[in-house]
């Protein structure tokens, strides 16, 4: 279904900066119907790889190849068209937030030119498989973190796509709500045989829902194979060391440190978490999903030199809103 050949991705120097290697000899084959993960830290090339398999950037070496078609010799009419079989899951949603709900989902199909009938009874459709029906007029800002991701794969299945690809789809949301979107996506993967390819950071998701995955460090695939193999056997440090995260979490009542900050300053404390994460730091959200209006509150637990290296983080930056405990 998805087979990338020999991939290498160079971008341009810009003035001052030399030219980037994103990725180097990238070789990945993806079954149909299959759920595919790729993990990896910050800067390893994962989100790069996703935007050449839709087309939206083009390989300076090697091929991409779906459902049969090269994506990087496709005219622009033949690439609009292969694009409405390859479904996009965002990890900030990336909803319209002028439009309802239900006016989201329909989006696609309006653009695919589907009549008014076909896009109603769709719509309605893919609302109740997701769980949104009730919510069909709301708009996104009504919403939980959880019912604006369950829109965006209503709104990535609108047009019956053959391949569904997430881009760090949970990484905003409580591990509660984490694992009702995995289970979402597994019956979806299940129930329609779509070929699931999903990017992320986070070992307990692609342990959670993947049936093979590979391991990306500085723009290089470093080891692939079955998640249950990988997680028992690992044999690349950092393979090792993603197991070793998730077999250290804490259980439902963690202790360590308490962090909790207002929505406006969630980007940036989450920056700082994500490479506490890198380090071996446990990190778990608790208190709800993010929204414009919540607080979220994380508990932490590390090494004592991590966890203090994470506070200092915090205090250089000098945030709003945070509250710093030991728990």
């Amino acid at each position: 279904m998805i087979e990338l050949k020999g991939i290498g991705k160079v971008f341009p120097a810009r003035r001052s900066s030399e030219a980037v290697r994103a990725l180097e000899n990238v070789n990945l084959k993806i079954g149909a119907g299959e759920i595919f993960g790729v993990i990896g830290r910050s800067g390893a090339g994962k989100s790069t790889l996703l935007r050449l398999v839709n087309g939206l950037e083009s390989p300076t070496e090697g091929s991409v190849q779906v459902d049969g078609r090269e994506i990087s010799r496709l005219s622009e009419a033949e690439l609009r068209a292969e694009r409405q079989k390859i479904g996009m899951i965002f990890q900030h949603f990336n909803l319209l937030w002028s439009r309802t709900v239900w006016q989201n989902v329909a989006f696609p199909l309006e653009v695919a030119g589907k009549s008014k009938a076909d896009i109603r009874k769709k719509v309605d459709y893919l609302l109740e498989r997701v769980g949104l029906s009730e919510r069909a007029d709301a708009y996104p800002a009504q919403l939980s973190g959880g019912q604006k991701q369950r829109v965006g794969i209503a709104r990535a299945l609108a047009n019956d796509p053959k391949v569904l690809l997430c881009d760090e789809a949970t990484s905003a949301l409580d591990p509660e709500t984490t694992s009702s979107i995995l289970q979402l996506l597994k019956e979806i993967n299940e129930e329609m045989g779509i070929t699931l390819l999903l990017i992320t950071h986070e070992m307990d998701v692609v342990q959670e829902i993947c049936h093979r995955m590979a391991v990306m460090e500085e723009g290089q695939v470093i080891e692939t194979g079955e998640v249950e193999q990988l997680f028992h056997h690992p044999t690349h440090p950092l393979t090792r060391q993603f197991v070793h995260q998730v077999e250290r979490a804490p259980a439902e009542s963690p202790s360590g440190v308490r962090i909790t900050c207002s929505s406006q300053s969630f980007p940036q404390v989450w920056g700082i978490l994500q490479t506490a994460k890198n380090n071996g730091v446990t990190v778990n959200m608790l208190g709800g999903e993010v929204s414009e209006e919540d607080q979220i509150t994380f508990v932490l637990d590390g090494a004592q030199e991590e966890m203090d290296r994470v506070l200092h983080s915090l205090e250089e930056y000098r945030l709003q809103g945070e509250v710093k405990s030991r728990v």
